[in-house]
């Protein structure tokens, strides 16, 4: 991804000359950085370096000045000279005076007539971490990337932009804990440009610190904010599935199906949540859907033998508990049976052929044939079994 340096856009608000009456440097430090002021406006900055070269050289003089040192018009013009000083020459030096400048400006500026210019210095400071950011962005120093997004967001703070840069800055160096700090800021937020991909991958980030319950819950938020998101649905689903919540996510998985019937994963769990639910013949059906759709799909193909198998097999325990039958009648009945579950033989071998080895498919094939007396088939499917 690549990110655009930031611009300077604001001008300096000059002051009244009266204002300097006590001192010519602070008046000479305020006339020469409005002067590097035009040239910066005009996209030509290098050619206005003598006068911030002579504006820091007043400025410097008037904060040691006993008239002048605890004016906020000097502290002001201190912060502007040296936050445009640490942005031309990417001085750490610089931005850590200007900042110190702000911080004196504001607690000297009672009346509030330097708000505007310290805002600008706020403004140069944080051009100045931004493109830093950038910098070691581009670099892939991601954790750099992240301090400097995070100290420019002293200068913005509640930038969109910016949190949503930190975050993915925090997010490459597997500070998760970080990233989830600033995608949270991004939550309310809901004009951001990124907000969908913000909230969609806030579940992730908390799996991937293992809290599972608040992947949930931000799951279901997202799922809330954008219900026709296909990425936010499915993720919601699948986070239900994970912690056992399969019958409460049904209705969903329904509605899903109903935006998007095609979709062979979302007839797979339905399968999962109605068969977790004591639903196996529904389940049943939601994986023969999905066979339909893709009749290699390996997973669905297996959950529709066993369940199959499973169901039939239940049928087959109280047939067998049945004492009242005759032996005509108990044959009778364990060959519909047999016809039943046979099917099961086909979404086998249809995992088997895309993978020999699966042992669970082998195995779940062999007991099959072991049922219908197939022993010759049995024993092919051992002799795999025993080679794996």
């Amino acid at each position: 991804m690549n990110i655009k340096k930031a611009i300077i856009l604001s001008a300096i608000v000059a002051a009244s000359t009266a204002t300097f009456a006590q001192s010519s440097n602070v008046k000479k430090a305020a006339t020469n950085i409005q002067e590097y002021e035009k040239f910066r406006g005009a996209g030509t900055p290098q050619l206005g370096t003598k006068f911030l070269t002579t504006a820091k050289e007043a400025i410097d003089l008037a904060i040691v000045n006993d008239k002048t040192k605890d004016s906020p018009d000097t502290w002001t013009y201190y912060s502007l000279i040296y936050s445009n000083l640490a942005n031309d020459n990417k001085s750490a030096e610089d931005a850590k005076k200007a900042d110190e400048g702000i911080k004196e400006a504001k607690k000297l500026d009672k009346d509030g007539k330097n708000k505007e210019n310290i805002a600008i210095a706020e403004q140069t400071l944080y051009a100045y971490n931004f493109n830093k950011g950038v910098g070691f962005w581009d670099a892939q120093d991601f954790a750099n990337a992240y301090n400097a997004f995070d100290q420019a967001l002293v200068y913005a703070p509640g930038d969109s932009t910016l949190t949503y840069y930190s975050a993915l800055a925090a997010i490459q160096t597997q500070d998760y804990a970080k990233g989830i700090e600033k995608y949270k800021q991004l939550i309310d937020k809901k004009d951001f440009s990124q907000h969908k991909v913000v909230m969609v991958d806030l579940p992730k980030l908390y799996l991937s610190v293992q809290d599972t319950a608040n992947a949930l819950q931000y799951a279901g938020l997202a799922a809330k904010e954008y219900p026709n998101d296909d990425a936010a649905i499915t993720q919601n689903i699948e986070l239900n599935l994970i912690v056992g919540k399969e019958a409460e996510i049904i209705s969903d998985i329904e509605n899903q199906i109903a935006r998007d019937s095609n979709n062979k994963t979302l007839y797979y769990y339905l399968g999962l949540a109605q068969s977790a639910s004591g639903k196996p013949q529904e389940a049943f059906e939601a994986y023969k859907k999905a066979i339909a759709i893709d009749p290699n799909y390996s997973d669905a193909n297996l959950n529709a033998a066993v369940v199959l198998v499973n169901s039939t097999r239940d049928e087959i325990q109280a047939l067998n508990d049945d004492k009242t039958l005759t032996n005509a009648q108990y044959t009778a009945k364990l060959d519909v049976l047999k016809n039943k579950i046979k099917p099961a033989e086909g979404y086998f071998l249809a995992v088997i052929s895309n993978d020999p080895k699966n042992e669970l498919a082998l195995r779940g094939l062999k007991s099959l044939y072991d049922f219908l007396q197939l022993e010759q088939k049995s024993q092919e499917i051992q002799d795999k079994i025993d080679a794996l």
